[in-house]
């Protein structure tokens, strides 16, 4: 499938530009890649050595004299008191992140999650701050709620409302196939794309970081799914003026053509991701699995992408209207709520039993795997 003419003039010279490193020899890039691993590992031990027990660790900082210390948010953003004079914290982690844990936390016996961010970690400094100006402001029943946030030494730490019933991610592959029927997969993306909309249309912003893994879920008795957008580091506000965005950013597998191509991009980044989320969802495999970041970047712009192999029609469509190389004539979330909601009150009166069954029958036993993930004795003796 052939790339739009922009991206392939960008790449063929940026190829031009980066021969030396294209022609590196196999064992060059091998031994490259095991020092990565190592550098990546020494970080990870020394992070988990500095996250270590969340009590302790709060309970230290908050005798340490912080006069002359310099917080990355400002005081209208943040609470510079020891959380855990308001919040009781369970060693329970409900996630990891690069830099980050997220906590089982109550207070006047409502539960909460707390995401303590190391400084200093993955994280950069601004990109602590954009999520706390960012994810206070938002209200949407398909976006994580963020209640206040509290900062000291080593710290910062986001109170947010409580989805411990794992992840989209987590969702998809706990399926034999590694893929979800077509009625789930339906019911998601609707929630999913109400999210992006609204940040879209309503407040302006472009999320820059749509995977599976920033989708929490939850179920309710009937299992019916509420799915919730997360992470806001990556976030920034449209450029008022209609300008294009040139930083490279988010987790390159998600990114699209014309990010890449380092012409300028705009919100469409976000219907790209979801695109490929979708993918996933339908069919087991990611659209772009090469290994390498020449060659998975290659396939981005380049690579054949076998739709074929999603068996519902009417879905392939819209996932060949996600992936459209143009972000011109690429789908909008808006465009695309409006196919499904269409497509879902055409096809719900022929949803037999059987199909209901399964469909209880997979949330059940997802439900009982994660909720084995976490000790729920700690949570419930908070």
């Amino acid at each position: 499938m052939g790339s739009c003419q922009l991206c392939s003039y960008f790449y063929e010279e940026k190829i031009k530009e980066s021969k030396h490193t294209l022609t590196t020899s196999e064992g060059e890039l091998t031994e490259k890649k095991q020092k990565q691993d190592k550098i990546k590992e020494i970080d990870f031990s020394q992070r988990i050595s500095t996250i270590g027990s969340f009590n302790s660790i709060s309970q230290k900082n908050s005798s340490e004299n912080t006069n002359n210390y310099n917080y990355i948010l400002p005081e209208d953003l943040s609470k510079r008191e020891n959380i855990l004079n308001f919040y009781t914290i369970s060693p329970t982690i409900l996630g990891r992140g690069g830099s980050s844990n997220i906590f089982f936390s109550k207070k006047n016996e409502k539960s909460f999650a707390i995401k303590q961010v190391l400084k200093g970690g993955v994280a950069k400094p601004e990109e602590i701050l954009r999520e706390a100006k960012i994810s206070l402001f938002l209200n949407h029943e398909n976006i994580i709620k963020y209640y206040e946030i509290f900062e000291d030494i080593k710290f910062v730490y986001f109170v947010m409302e409580l989805m411990d019933s794992g992840d989209l991610f987590e969702f998809i592959t706990y399926s034999e196939e590694g893929c979800l029927s077509s009625d789930l997969a339906i019911d998601i993306l609707i929630q999913i794309l109400q999210a992006v909309e609204y940040l879209h249309s309503v407040k302006n912003i472009i999320h820059r970081d749509i995977k599976p893994e920033n989708f929490v879920l939850q179920f309710d008795e009937n299992n019916n799914i509420k799915i919730k957008l997360i992470d806001f580091g990556l976030a920034i506000e449209k450029p008022l003026n209609g300008s294009k965005l040139n930083e490279i950013i988010g987790t390159r597998k998600y990114q699209s053509p014309e990010m890449i191509c380092g012409l300028g991009y705009g919100e469409k980044i976000d219907e790209w991701a979801i695109g490929v989320v979708m993918f996933s969802m339908l069919t087991g495999y990611e659209p772009f699995r090469r290994t390498g970041e020449y060659k998975l970047e290659e396939s981005i712009l380049y690579g054949q992408i076998n739709f074929e192999i999603i068996q519902d029609d009417e879905l392939r469509i819209l996932n060949e209207r996600f992936l459209d190389r143009n972000e011109k004539s690429r789908i909008t979330c808006k465009e695309a709520l409006n196919y499904l909601n269409n497509l879902k009150v055409a096809r719900e009166p022929f949803y037999n039993e059987e199909v209901i069954m399964q469909r209880n029958y997979y949330i059940e036993n997802y439900k009982i795997m994660i909720n084995g993930k976490f000790n729920l004795y700690e949570r419930n003796t908070l």
